[in-house]
């Protein structure tokens, strides 16, 4: 099933936003660099596509006429293209299922990227001591969609993410060997705790205007270029 430019279901997809890109200051004044590598700290630079897939459910949470109301998705994957230094792009977004406790849903769904202006992303290295390495950032005008019926009539609320106060999905990243990493896998990570639910155009006037959303995935790259197999490991350094 394909959507007209709009993520319908919550995350993330998530699992990015319209986030300036983190940098560190040198000593020397100077920004500090990103490296996005193959397998370890000291493998190859890696350009080329990558996904990013959820382990577990996506979960949120609304507050609907003043009731609490929380959501599961079934899961979310991304795929992309990123550079060695950090920039890249967003090609295909899918998610699954959703519903609520008080009886909304959204199918599975793909996400036509064709109509979003604005599909760049960036991976970019900020560690925070005893936290993350980075951060992944994805610009583009996603947002998700879910229904049910309340007074007699169906109820379409759609919602948008912001992360922070950007418009936006924003991800902190964890190495493989990071202590914190959100997951115990063996794998480059990216989590996020902090994105608003924000109620966007073409809601029902009694859709709740705020929520919240948290989610934990999984980043790989390919081992051979172009196949669509997500086999190779990543590593984030400066």
């Amino acid at each position: 099933m394909k959507a007209p430019a709009t993520l319908t279901t919550a995350l993330t997809a998530t699992t990015a936003a319209a986030c300036a890109a983190l940098a560190l200051t040198a000593p020397a004044a100077s920004a500090a660099t990103t490296t996005v590598r193959q397998e370890t700290a000291t493998g190859a630079p890696y350009s080329g596509n990558w996904q990013v897939s959820t382990v577990g459910t996506l979960d949120f949470a609304i507050t609907f006429l003043g009731i609490r109301v929380t959501g599961t998705c079934d899961g979310a994957n991304l795929k992309g293209t990123v550079q060695s230094t950090g920039p890249g792009a967003l090609t295909a977004a899918s998610i699954g299922a959703c519903r609520t406790s008080n009886g909304f849903s959204s199918p599975a769904t793909d996400l036509d990227l064709s109509t979003v202006p604005d599909k760049s992303g960036a991976v970019t290295y900020a560690p925070v001591a005893g936290g993350r390495d980075g951060v992944l950032t994805i610009n583009g005008a996603l947002r998700f969609k879910i229904e049910g019926e309340f007074l007699g009539s169906v109820r379409t609320c759609w919602y948008k993410f912001r992360t922070g106060t950007t418009d936006g999905l924003a991800f902190d990243v964890y190495n493989r060997d990071n202590p914190n990493r959100p997951l115990p896998n063996d794998d480059a990570q990216g989590k996020s705790s902090n994105i608003t639910l924000v109620r966007d155009t073409g809601s029902d006037l009694l859709c709740p205007s705020n929520g919240t959303g948290s989610g934990a995935a999984i980043a790989r790259g390919e081992s051979t270029p172009g196949s669509g197999v997500f086999d190779r490991k990543l590593y984030l350094t400066s």
